[in-house]
């Protein structure tokens, strides 16, 4: 396991609201703060998938298999969605862990 040594003040914030009475510990501070933003980027990826299933009518996995099986001339605006929407989805993914 490696270890980054972090300056104290860092914590503060977290510390003032142990403080205060909001946590029990920094600990449940920190947990708390990380499940809360995982919970706000799910919402945020999810809704610009949304967005990409509305655009192309279709889920990305049909998406993926379209772009990949295309033989004609290239569509370089689906392609760009692709990859951004791919990025999308592997964002969604690694936050909907740790919601």
């Amino acid at each position: 396991m490696e270890y980054v040594k972090v300056s104290r003040d860092i914590f503060e914030p977290i510390s003032n609201l142990v403080k205060i009475g909001l946590y029990r510990n920094e600990h449940e501070a920190l947990r708390s703060l990380v499940h809360n933003q995982a919970v706000n980027k799910v919402d945020h990826y999810a809704k610009k998938i949304g967005q990409m299933e509305k655009k192309y009518a279709m889920k990305f996995s049909e998406f993926e298999k379209m772009i990949h099986a295309k033989t004609d001339d290239e569509d370089f605006e689906a392609w760009d969605d692709f990859i951004l929407w791919e990025s999308y989805v592997k964002a969604y993914q690694y936050w909907e862990k740790l919601a």
